[in-house]
């Protein structure tokens, strides 16, 4: 018979997808990719030859060396050795898996592909009668020591090698500590046949830990099982944010957003399982249908050698997700009847991206071009689909010669940086409208929605006082040193009658707008921030006047109806400031937004952090147009602590669930692991 010595060592796996927590006193992550089965891979060639076996969850990753295992503390690499062990044990993997690995970076010869996957890797024979078994269970990476009978366990030395110090705490757990961060192994449990049996960690010199049991039956199986708390500074270590989502088919929640690293989790089958560039995009689908366990189903890396920013997002009925942003990338993935197969290398270019993840590998990027001008920066900053299958895509953009269709409202840029819109075919290279619009100074556009009309709605921001109108304009002056603009067009008609509407919109000092979704009615809802005393409001307000230096408003206006364009405006803020980032209606006609706060003294209702955290919070609010005052604020809350959080984009589930993304610094108590592992860590909050 044999004895069993366990270590568990207990990985929150990434830094990305965070549940909100049910008391501010004690936060609780839905650790979506935390539970993600363990794979060890062989080394095939693609890492240092050290190392044999690689172990990835979520972001963490262990290294099983000839000698041992190997991870970080902080930004230092520590590795467990065993002291007076067998220096050459035959190390086996166990249980493969199904899925497979490929690593195809560089020249050809470099490639390594259908790299195996197991469940357990063996040491055998570490100590006389002595195995080393490492596994993992959903979100742990455990290893065992097997006691063969007669074998001693007085002969296991765990020998920490690295900058790192080693110390016992007063609950008699081993603290590993280095550059800040702390790894807890916990006390152990020492137990035999059901019966607990005293024991502790001895410390010896050199960074060496034994353990000191007391008596036990030596004729019967034996287990100690400490835990190593592995919760600090795993996943990405570098700037990570969260900028878009939505809710897909079947409860897929697609997130999109940026890393400057490659250690985010991946997924087999993925369009590209390695980070390319200075910073890169990443989509992940998390499946949100198996009672509250959140699956990860899809994540994926898109981009090339520079820096790739994704600022907008949308999925159709199929499931297939296109994004747009900027890229700085001359290598950006193009395929498809793409519209432009190259962007200048000295300027900043927009993209447009569909990924199908029903595909297998590479061929999940079924479209992909270049947007932009040779001879000024351009961003895609707003993306949206019709029903045929159409993309329309709303942006930025300084170059003087951005692809055009004859049939476009402007040919020529006015003001030293316009707004554009387009419409493209994907299954075609000639663009099926194109446009510049602007006025004579900076027009930056911001959001676009299409309308179960086939109209294309939009909104844009200006300093110019010459911007293009059209209809029964609600104000027809700039009132404000930057003003909105918010405007419909039928990109089915030709030139200046493709300009079906265009209004400014705001207070006489600075209004951004930020983000439209449409209702049933195709009446435009808009969000963002005001600096704005006389921003226009309606008499059912939740808040009728501004608080604090800036405040967010919530406006639904009707383009399609001129003379009564104004359907319903409010302020939303404390004393200090706030700034909405977007903004979805309910079946209901109920307005779902969020941004973040520097308020003390938002009016909450229905939280689940009534308080403000102390530094600049999330906060996510619903609004009912048409019950004036406190009243029509039916929900809001602080998702924060001391620290940056900033939410930045929302979806809403079938069963009422809000879901909010973001992107916090150290120290936000809502990441998947209870702690954040890089400069900015992203988040998805999920409220029921």
């Amino acid at each position: 018979m044999h004895r069993l010595l366990g270590l568990s060592l207990f990985v929150c796996a990434g830094t990305l997808f965070a549940a909100a927590p049910p008391e501010p006193a004690i936060p609780q992550a839905k650790a979506a990719m935390a539970r993600l089965p363990l794979r060890f891979e062989e080394n095939r060639g693609q890492w240092d030859p050290s190392v044999r076996f690689t172990a990835r969850s979520g972001g963490a990753n262990l290294q099983l060396t000839a000698h041992g295992p190997a991870f970080l503390v902080g930004t230092n690499r520590v590795e467990i050795g065993l002291v007076h062990a067998n220096a050459s044990p035959v190390i086996e993997p166990l249980d493969q898996l199904p899925a497979t690995t490929n690593y195809m970076v560089g020249a050809r010869s470099q490639w390594h592909s259908g790299v195996a996957n197991y469940a357990r890797v063996r040491y055998q024979s570490v100590y006389p009668g002595i195995d080393v078994v490492y596994y993992g269970n959903q979100n742990q990476l455990e290893y065992d020591f097997v006691l063969a009978p007669g074998a001693n366990p007085d002969a296991i030395r765990l020998n920490f090698h690295g900058d790192v110090q080693v110390s016992l705490t007063p609950n008699g757990d081993l603290a590993l500590d280095s550059d800040g961060a702390q790894v807890l192994q916990k006390a152990p449990v020492i137990h035999q046949d059901n019966r607990r049996i005293k024991g502790r960690y001895t410390l010896l010199a050199g960074n060496q830990v034994g353990f000191r049991l007391d008596r036990y039956d030596r004729t019967r199986p034996l287990v100690i099982d400490p835990i190593l708390v592995y919760c600090t500074f795993m996943g990405s270590s570098g700037a990570d944010r969260v900028t878009a989502i939505k809710m897909g088919p079947k409860g897929q929640l697609y997130i999109t957003g940026s890393t400057t690293t490659g250690e985010m989790p991946y997924i087999d089958g993925a369009y590209n399982n390695l980070s390319s560039g200075l910073t890169d995009i990443f989509l992940a689908i998390i499946d949100t249908t198996a009672n509250g366990n959140f699956a990860l189903k899809y994540f994926s890396y898109i981009g090339g050698a520079g820096v790739d920013i994704p600022l907008a997002l949308e999925v159709d009925s199929q499931g297939v997700a296109f994004l747009a942003g900027s890229t700085t990338s001359t290598n950006f993935p193009v395929n498809g009847s793409v519209v432009q197969t190259t962007g200048a290398a000295s300027t900043v270019a927009g993209f447009v991206t569909a990924i199908d993840p029903n595909i297998y590998g590479s061929d999940s990027l079924v479209y992909s071009t270049y947007f932009g001008g040779t001879n000024g920066n351009t961003s895609v900053n707003g993306i949206a689909l019709d029903s045929a299958g159409f993309i329309y895509i709303i942006g930025t953009t300084k170059a003087s010669d951005l692809p055009l269709t004859s049939s476009g409202y402007a040919q020529t840029r006015y003001g030293t940086q316009d707004a554009f819109l387009a419409e493209i075919d994907r299954n075609s290279t000639s663009l099926v409208y194109s446009t510049y619009l602007g006025g004579e100074l900076t027009n930056d556009g911001r959001s676009i929605a299409v309308g179960s009309n086939g109209k294309v709605y939009f909104a844009a921001t200006t300093t110019s006082t010459k911007f293009p109108l059209e209809g029964s304009f609600y104000r027809q002056f700039l009132q404000g040193g930057v003003d909105i603009i918010v405007g419909m067009m039928d990109m089915t008609k030709f030139g200046q009658s493709s300009l079906v509407y265009s209004t400014y919109f705001g207070g006489s000092d600075v209004d951004v707008v930020r983000k439209i979704s449409l209702d049933a009615k195709n009446n435009v809802i808009l969000t963002g921030y005001t600096l704005s005393n006389d921003f226009p409001v309606t008499a059912d307000a939740v808040q009728r006047n501004a608080a604090g230096n800036t405040d967010v408003f919530v406006s639904v206006v009707n383009p399609n109806d001129p003379p009564r364009f104004l359907v319903y405006s409010t302020y939303f803020g404390g004393t200090q400031g706030e700034v909405a980032y977007d903004i979805k209606p309910d079946n209901a006609g109920n307005l779902y937004f969020t941004g973040y706060t520097l308020s003390p003294d938002l009016f909450t209702v229905g939280a689940s952090q009534p308080g403000w955290g102390g530094g600049i919070d999330v906060f996510i609010a619903a609004i009912k147009p048409g019950t004036s005052g406190r009243a029509g604020l039916l929900y809001c809350t602080y998702v924060g602590a001391t620290g940056t959080y900033v939410g930045s984009a929302l979806a809403l589930g079938a069963d009422g669930s809000i879901y909010v993304g973001g992107y916090g610094n150290v120290g936000m108590p809502i990441t998947i692991n209870g702690y954040a592992g890089g400069a900015t860590d992203g988040f998805i909050v999920v409220m029921k």
